[in-house]
């Protein structure tokens, strides 16, 4: 477990938590009694293995799954406790997500794909096309904002999908293997970018990686080993 000293500055705070999955007749437990403090500001990666709940730790500080016990309280809202519609509204408004396959629309440009959570919020159009646009530019594709995912490289769409996490000024990024479907000269100028993007937004975030050099770049660094973070 990673523990630590709670300060004015605390960000995330994680108590307890537990998560287990039926499969078949039995439960398989997929985190068990974690604990973990992040200050503002912050970077921390999670490493581990395949399969060692990295994922459903994020799914869970997102609000995209819900703990079996446990508190996850970010910036004094218990996420753990918030209902459906007011999670939705927290994690619209909060938090951005990177995930290792970009889920943009494929029938959509790069500038659409980028507009399309502050459409989702009503903002209207002029202004969610000049905020994706300016993101766009901000992470190297000012030039191919009318380019649709399928003629995009991997490591572009990874760059649409960063400025779309950005696009709702979120407070936390949540990054989930982010480079994993990457070769690794791309692997390194997408890490590269949330690290600049992470300064410059100021942002606190957490990032699931099985890449213990790039881990090694980031603040603090928990390893996730048969359901306990060390």
């Amino acid at each position: 477990m990673i523990r630590r000293e709670a300060t004015e500055t605390q960000f995330l705070r994680i108590e307890g938590l537990c998560k287990s999955y039926q499969s078949g007749s039995d439960r398989l437990q997929i985190l068990i009694d974690l604990n973990l403090q992040v200050e503002q500001g912050e970077m921390f990666a999670v490493t581990g293995t395949s399969g060692s709940g990295k994922s459903t730790l994020l799914h869970l500080i997102g609000g995209m799954e819900r703990p079996d016990s446990g508190e996850i309280v970010l910036q004094d809202v218990d996420v753990s406790r918030l209902s459906g519609e007011q999670l939705s509204q927290f994690r619209n408004v909060q938090i951005g997500f990177v995930f290792q396959f970009h889920h943009l629309l494929p029938e959509f440009s790069a500038l659409e794909n980028v507009m399309f959570p502050l459409l989702l919020r009503r903002l209207p159009f002029h202004q969610a096309a000049e905020r994706a646009q300016s993101l766009l530019a901000e992470v190297g594709l000012g030039q191919r904002l009318g380019h649709k995912p399928g003629e995009l490289s991997g490591g572009e769409q990874q760059r649409v999908a960063v400025a779309r996490a950005l696009v709702g000024n979120p407070r936390l990024l949540l990054a989930d293997e982010p480079t994993g479907n990457l070769d690794e000269h791309t692997s390194e100028s997408i890490f590269e970018l949330l690290l600049q993007v992470h300064r410059r937004h100021r942002l606190t975030s957490i990032i699931a990686t099985h890449s213990l050099s790039l881990a090694s770049l980031c603040d603090l660094q928990g390893r996730l080993q048969e359901g306990v973070l060390v």
